[in-house]
């Protein structure tokens, strides 16, 4: 998605800078954007591409949660 530079720029994170936030590699980033579960921008008259903060927290917000479930099927032992 193409935006265009006079749009808030503070919210918009380079992969690398995204990766660091989230804990992340960039290889994990990549996978995201394959799901479209993170949105890629690029913007008029800089290079690379972008990921949107908000966007990457509720990302990762949605994995801290599921991970926090545990996975389907895991034994619970009772004391």
């Amino acid at each position: 998605m193409l935006l265009n530079p006079a749009d808030e720029l503070s919210e918009l994170l380079t992969l690398d800078q995204a990766a660091r936030l989230a804990g992340v590699t960039r290889r994990t980033l990549d996978r995201w954007i394959a799901a479209r579960r993170l949105t890629v921008y690029e913007v008029r008259g800089l290079t690379g591409r972008y990921v949107r903060e908000d966007e990457l927290l509720d990302v990762e917000y949605e994995r801290r949660q599921s991970r926090r479930q545990g996975r389907p099927g895991a034994r619970v032992v009772a004391a």
